[in-house]
């Protein structure tokens, strides 16, 4: 079974970042807990980025088929 990695997965990541910048913005007492955020936020990239699925479940202009691949989107060039 071909497998493949899925684009999608990027919106709910950045929509994850984005919740997080607005409680750490509202925040006065609670700043120092933005450096655990980070790695919070890296580890479910980790979690739905880099987890195969099968070919016949992505559509084809949300394939990404190699590491290589997912890295160039992630700093915008794909």
């Amino acid at each position: 079974m071909n497998k493949t990695y899925d684009r999608r997965f990027f919106a709910p990541l950045a929509f994850l970042l984005f919740l997080f910048f607005l409680f750490f913005l509202g925040t006065e007492n609670y700043q120092h807990l933005a450096a655990l955020a980070a790695p919070a936020s890296l580890a479910s990239l980790a979690a739905l980025v880099f987890i195969p699925r099968s070919v016949n479940k992505v559509p084809p202009q949300y394939r990404l088929n190699t590491h290589a691949d997912i890295f160039r989107a992630l700093i915008g060039r794909a």
